[in-house]
């Protein structure tokens, strides 16, 4: 599983852009393989991966499946919830210590794989691993607007179907909120509610009319992956994803760490004594 990461400048959108107008109707345009992918590219996921760097497979119980199992493969939102999966791990299984890591690439990687087993008719799935604290907060969401169907019950308690994602609506007909973006119109999805409401504090204090109309919304993110592939949606095209923020001081952390090792194992050059003289060198 190889890194295709190009992290833009993504977290400029929750730390200095804000929220614009309510978006306008936009035509209705398929999106194209590359146009997915480039939407993808700036989300950091974490799997858990092997010293190659292929990922570690869970063979679980599926009666559907020909075999009678599914191999699933976890990608994880959190890099924090990744490394106690490797802690818990090795924990249980020690010889597995130094043989599994965390491995950070992209969600446009891990839509890359799907499509490649999808065409392939491998029965390896990915599945994505929310945080707890982001499952909670879409819970509170659904339960304050009365939508508590599209929450599952587990255990006697309401549970979020998936990764969530969240986004602001404001108006009286209640319109995505927009955030201009490198120049562009975008509906920025957030993988963090906090950084949603960040922004949306900030647009309220801009535009003081709307504040009063301001409603948090939360939508699947593999639904939304689902939109991308196969719908042609009015405002797709404009859907913008912004990573969780903390993820991106995590990958940024690790990418600051990796350029210094590669700057210490640089050889040093040292003078020379004793050398004989290049052709032409005129020595």
């Amino acid at each position: 599983m190889k890194s295709l990461i190009r992290w833009g400048a993504t977290l400029g959108l929750v730390g200095g852009t804000l929220l614009g107008a309510v978006s306008p109707p936009a035509p209705a345009l398929a999106l194209s393989e590359d146009e997915i992918m480039q939407k993808l590219a700036s989300v950091p996921v974490f799997a858990i991966t092997d010293a190659e760097g292929s990922p570690l497979i869970a063979s679980v119980s599926n009666p559907q499946s020909a075999n009678g199992t599914t191999e699933v493969a976890g990608v994880f939102m959190n890099p924090q919830d990744a490394n106690r999966f490797v802690e818990r791990l090795t924990q249980e299984q020690p010889e597995m210590a130094g043989e599994v890591q965390v491995t950070v690439i992209s969600l446009a990687e891990v839509y890359r794989l799907e499509q490649s087993h999808r065409q392939q008719e491998s029965s390896i799935e990915f599945s994505y691993v929310p945080t707890r604290q982001e499952v909670e907060s879409a819970v509170s969401v659904l339960l304050d607007s009365g939508r508590e169907d599209e929450l599952l019950q587990q255990n006697g308690e309401y549970v979020y179907p998936g990764v969530p994602l969240f986004m602001a609506t404001a108006g009286p007909d209640q319109g995505y909120m927009t955030v201009e973006f490198d120049g562009e119109v975008v509906i920025p999805l957030f993988f963090d509610r906090e950084d949603l409401e960040n922004v949306i504090a900030r647009f309220q204090q801009q535009q003081p009319d709307f504040a009063a109309t301001v409603q948090t919304d939360v939508v699947q993110l593999e639904g939304v992956l689902e939109t991308l592939r196969n719908e042609d949606n009015d405002v797709v095209g404009q859907l913008m994803f912004v990573p969780h923020s903390e993820s991106l001081e995590f990958v940024g952390n690790m990418m600051q760490q990796m350029q210094q090792q590669q700057q210490q194992q640089q050889p040093q050059l040292q003078p020379g004594e004793g050398a004989p003289a290049l052709p032409g060198s005129g020595r």
